[in-house]
């Protein structure tokens, strides 16, 4: 009888990591001029984001502005590079070349939830990129 409950919970969470995987989307952002389309995308955990146009572009995770614990990331110029981001909250991110310029974007992975963190760290050309993104966030 033991036995059999345990092979059941085992079915169970089988079947949990199946879909989990199944349901798991890809996302594109398109590098442009000095930017980056969509300027904010929203993803659920799990998704893989992918950067395309990446010919005289990077990307990068900027440090503190990602959630706590989560995977940094930095490609190489004209790598097209794909990410999966697994922990919730806000990502920024930027194209090195082109910072100066603005080219910077955002990630929500499920529910922004260090929204307070990422405002509290933003410096620069990212506050912009913050401001739009509370701004979205505030009118859903």
């Amino acid at each position: 009888m033991k036995i059999m409950k345990i092979v059941s919970k085992i079915a169970a969470l089988s079947v949990l990591l199946v879909s989990f995987n199944v349901t798991a989307e890809d996302h594109v952002i398109t590098a442009g001029a000095t930017n980056f389309t969509p300027l904010h995308l929203f993803v659920q955990p799990g998704d893989t984001v992918k950067w395309t146009n990446m010919t005289i572009h990077d990307t990068q995770s900027m440090d503190g502005l990602i959630p706590e614990g989560a995977e940094a990331w930095k490609s190489n110029i004209g790598q097209q590079y794909e990410v999966t981001l697994d922990k919730e909250g806000v990502y920024i991110y930027l194209c090195n070349p082109h910072f100066p310029n603005g080219m910077v974007g955002a990630i929500i992975v499920g529910e922004a939830s260090n929204m307070d963190q990422i405002q509290a760290n933003a410096k620069g050309r990212e506050k912009g990129v913050i401001f739009k993104l509370k701004k979205k966030l505030d009118a859903k």
